[in-house]
């Protein structure tokens, strides 16, 4: 079967997604979180899609005013119109898209676990592009997996008008986020239409835990109590996966 051929990841071949890179299904995912999101995300039994607005980076989604002799060839000429209109309509388009960000890496992070966990509490759930894929058949909403590519947007032109390749475009000093996104946006979803699309900081999606969870690795510094409380929390709603201590911080034999 062809990937993106199930719902609800699915691929439309337009414009808007044009030069956009998929991750392959063997690719190796990590979701690194606090204590407060992964129990959040056990008790809604669902990925949290979060407002593209509310990422806490003011560049999500931002159209640069590039200078048009960058714009070289017939196609970059219908780009360069278009951009130049996105610009004028990004504001307002980033609070319509939604993203669910992975981290991809065949190895733990030990600079992901300082990046987004504090104090050591909180866990890095480990998984696949497939499991993702699998984990989210029965979702109502239509989504895309991509890989964010990281390009210095101000000296080279690569949104042609399109808000998806915009939202999946970062500086080059998070290339090491090594970032891949589950995106939703109402425009180019084919299925439910969310009625509060822009209106809610976020939503989540149902998601099959036991298919998209290989392994949840506890942050790296050792506390038994912390450990417990993982344990009994996926035990308390019926999650079946593999709990793992983080070595990263173990003295060396």
């Amino acid at each position: 079967m062809h990937y993106g051929e199930k719902m609800p990841i699915s691929y439309l071949h337009t414009l808007e997604t044009m030069g956009l890179e998929r991750p392959a299904l063997p690719d190796q995912l990590w979701r690194y979180m606090n204590f407060t999101k992964f129990a959040a995300m056990i008790e809604n039994c669902g990925l949290y899609m979060s407002r593209l607005d509310r990422l806490g980076d003011a560049y999500e989604g931002w159209i640069p005013e590039t200078p048009r002799e960058q714009y070289r060839g017939l196609i970059q000429e219908e780009f360069f119109r278009r951009d130049r209109e996105l610009r004028k309509q990004a504001p307002k388009l980033r609070k319509r898209i939604y993203v669910n960000c992975w981290h991809a890496n065949d190895h733990e992070s030990y600079a992901m676990w300082k990046l987004y966990v504090t104090e050591n509490k909180g866990v890095a759930i480990q998984s696949t592009c497939r499991r993702l894929r699998d984990a989210l058949k029965q979702t109502a909403e239509s989504l895309s997996l991509y890989k964010v590519t990281y390009k210095d947007q101000s000296e080279e032109p690569v949104h042609g008008g399109s808000m998806i390749r915009s939202c999946l475009t970062k500086r080059p000093a998070f290339s090491h986020e090594r970032e891949v996104r589950l995106v939703w946006w109402p425009e180019m979803d084919t299925g439910q239409l969310r009625k509060e699309a822009g209106t809610v900081d976020g939503f989540y999606v149902p998601c099959d835990l036991d298919t998209l969870i290989e392994r949840v690795f506890v942050a790296p510094a050792r506390h038994d109590r912390f450990y417990a409380k993982v344990k009994e929390v996926i035990k308390n709603y019926g999650v079946k996966t593999e709990i793992v201590q983080s070595t990263l911080e173990l003295p060396p034999p």
